[in-house]
């Protein structure tokens, strides 16, 4: 495929950007949440290298480029006051592609009160997301991928509730080795009425750049990632991540129960709320649990500045065939 081409299935989706949502207050809101370990360890610089289970939620294209079975869990505390939870799973299909699943569950406490200021019940809010989606690498020498996600999203706040439905749409290329260029938009679709207002999805444009250089059994990885918001300023994310699976490195260090382990750093712009503010950091640890089957067990910090921390921890299982 020309380079010219190349460069156009990259900026289309910007030009389309505009003719989708208009400057303003967005609802959604916790769909702008990073999902998963890694990704958010990497400062969501994941558009371009959505190569496991968490494509579902970065860039379904993704899912067409995955090559072994994925499954993870994952838990977090966020700003104190919430607890997130996230299920991710990539399905590869062989040379039909790959599906995957995934479901998110944002919840916190409250307590109702009477108009005289007397304590009530405890009740709870939650938001939840549902995805389901396809991917597939296309051509012979198959350097682009394309994919999408159907989203429902149900919210409750109090004794009200509000549904809505969403798409993904993506793509990534590899035209040359060890590059990978990504572009998505997500959280395109319907408005939702909550109690006595309509709310417009946070439509998100993304445009990613990854370099993956293998160096032995190990891998070195750079990305970047370019994102916009019709309500927020863009932001710049930078991450960067070494994964060693040396199999001699490895048995003189933990025997042949530890098979490799990953350390992730990030930084995305846009916080600027105190010192340390955007960076992020993380570390996996990759446990062979039988023939093909690997545990991966991982945690990250990132920081908010003057609105504390958000720890995460995740268990993933990854079979190779």
């Amino acid at each position: 495929m020309p380079h010219k081409m190349i460069c156009a299935l990259c900026l289309l989706p910007l030009a389309l950007f505009s003719q989708l949502v208009d400057p303003g207050a967005t609802g959604y809101t916790f769909l702008k949440l990073g999902v998963g370990v890694r990704p958010v360890a990497m400062g969501n610089a994941f558009t371009a290298l959505s190569d496991d289970g968490n494509a579902i939620f970065w860039n379904p294209a993704g899912l067409g480029i995955v090559s072994s079975y994925y499954v993870s869990g994952m838990a977090m505390n966020h700003l104190v006051y919430f607890g997130y939870y996230n299920l991710s799973s990539a399905i590869p299909i062989g040379k039909y592609g790959g599906i995957g699943v995934g479901l998110s569950y944002l919840t916190s406490s409250d307590i109702e009160y009477s108009e005289r200021g007397e304590q009530g019940s405890e009740f709870k809010n939650y938001d939840m997301l549902l995805n389901v989606g396809y991917g597939k690498a296309i051509g012979k020498k198959k350097f682009v991928s394309l994919g999408g996600t159907v989203k429902i999203v149900r919210s409750q706040l109090y004794r009200y509730s509000t549904y809505g439905v969403l798409a993904d749409f993506g793509v990534i290329l590899n035209p040359i080795k060890y590059f990978y260029f990504g572009t998505v938009i997500r959280n395109v679709g319907t408005p939702r009425r909550f109690i006595e207002k309509w709310e417009w999805p946070p439509v998100n444009f993304r445009q990613g750049f990854a370099f993956k250089f293998p160096f032995w059994e190990n891998q070195f990885t750079l990305s970047i990632d370019y994102s916009i918001y019709p309500d927020i300023d863009p932001t710049i994310s930078v991450g960067g991540e070494v994964r060693i699976r040396a199999p001699e490195f490895m048995e003189q260090l933990s025997g042949e129960r530890i098979s490799g382990f990953a350390i992730m750093a990030g930084y995305q712009t846009g916080y600027q709320l105190g010192a340390w503010s955007g960076l992020s950091l993380g570390f996996s640890l990759e446990l062979l649990m039988t023939k093909g089957l690997y545990l991966e067990i991982g945690a990250l910090l990132i920081k908010y500045g003057y609105l504390g921390s958000s720890e995460r921890i995740a268990l993933g299982l990854n079979y190779v065939t």
